[in-house]
């Protein structure tokens, strides 16, 4: 079962990524990606939940601390050091071609939009703050609050601890982004209908193909034939990416009914060998990465571009530049968490003696 949820990863990473590629800037907007590129976050979101609530399961002496300890280091292993070079890549492409930049880099307030993105608030309640050029960042946010919240109800030992601390998160995320909750709650619901049963081969045919089918053909649909305007309010203030939740309720339905019926013949300890699902295993240990920082690195490409200075490259090769950017950044940042979370634990001891955290 987990290489079909890396497939799904790695699909739906890659999905968002081509849909930024149309951008004009980016040696000359050719159309390659999807028109819609949240269809795709949805796909993140279901398996986050999926994800997250196998994990919790399996560790049947998972502490509330540790949760949250190995949370915030896997969100913050990639999130602080993609905030600081996208900083940097958005200055530096900035002055290169200013008109690049015109659209897409929020430059006022600047240090208080990166403050409160590293904070995971730059979407809480009707805000929506965009760290420079990484418009991507703002699923980031919703996913910190999905984590926090049902991390809060599902391990904090007493009823009211669960009430108040999930409340309190709850409170602080806003309407905005529990609009999208439902999305990652089926994720959960998946997990829960694959760990409980395996459907009959008779009745998981039907489900598996009818909701492929149906998302193959929503997804192609709106790869060309797709615009913001046929969902008013979409990116706008007060409800910013949430406004099409309704729309995004039926993908999430049909992407956990997939999956629960998946279930049949890849079960959830059922283990694939081999190389093909060596390389799916590492191409997915990038997905993060390529979301979290793909957008400022395609900026500061496109700028070179259009300053000539870049000549000799054209769409294709600057998606292969990208990627293997995206690679290097995984390289450096997602792959050694282990180590970063070791070396946390050994310089802040008290992480270890008074929470009871480990590796």
């Amino acid at each position: 079962m987990s290489t079909c949820l890396d497939i799904l990863r790695i699909f739906a990473a890659l999905a968002v990524f081509l849909g930024h590629t149309n951008f004009h800037w980016f040696f000359g907007s050719s159309s390659i990606g999807p028109q819609n590129g949240q269809d795709y976050v949805i796909i993140f979101f279901v398996l986050s939940g999926f994800v997250i609530a196998w994990s919790v399961d399996k560790k049947k002496d998972l502490s509330f601390s540790q949760y949250i300890f190995d949370r915030l280091t896997r969100l913050w292993s990639v999130v602080l050091p993609a905030l600081l070079i996208g900083y940097v890549l958005d200055y530096f492409g900035n002055l290169l071609h200013p008109s690049s930049y015109g659209s897409i880099l929020a430059s006022n307030h600047t240090e208080v939009k990166f403050l409160a993105s590293s904070l995971f608030l730059h979407e809480s309640w009707f805000f929506s703050i965009r760290p420079g050029t990484n418009g991507p960042f703002w699923s980031l946010s919703y996913e910190f609050f999905y984590y926090m919240i049902f991390g809060s109800i599902m391990l904090l030992p007493r009823l009211e601890q669960k009430f108040l601390v999930g409340l309190a998160w709850v409170l602080l995320a806003g309407p905005k982004v529990l609009l999208l909750f439902p999305c990652w709650l089926i994720g959960w619901l998946a997990y829960l209908g694959c760990k409980s049963w395996r459907l009959h081969v008779c009745i998981a045919l039907p489900l598996v193909l009818s909701s492929g089918i149906f998302l193959i053909y929503r997804m192609l649909e709106r790869w060309s034939n797709w615009d913001p305007w046929s969902h008013p309010g979409l990116g706008m203030p007060p409800l910013f990416y949430s406004a099409k939740f309704l729309d995004d309720y039926v993908t999430a339905a049909a992407v956990g009914l997939w999956l629960v019926s998946i279930h049949r013949w890849f079960g959830l300890e059922k283990k694939t060998s081999g190389w093909g699902a060596h390389v799916i295993k590492q191409m997915a240990r990038c997905s993060f990465s390529l979301y979290a920082i793909h957008f400022p690195a395609m900026a500061f490409l496109g700028a070179l571009w259009t300053t000539g200075k870049l000549t000799d490259l054209n769409i294709f090769s600057g998606i292969i530049a990208i990627l293997l950017f995206s690679y290097l950044f995984a390289s450096v940042f997602e792959h050694p968490l282990r180590m970063y979370r070791q070396f946390l634990l050994q310089y802040i001891p008290i992480l270890n003696r008074k929470c009871g955290i480990s590796c």
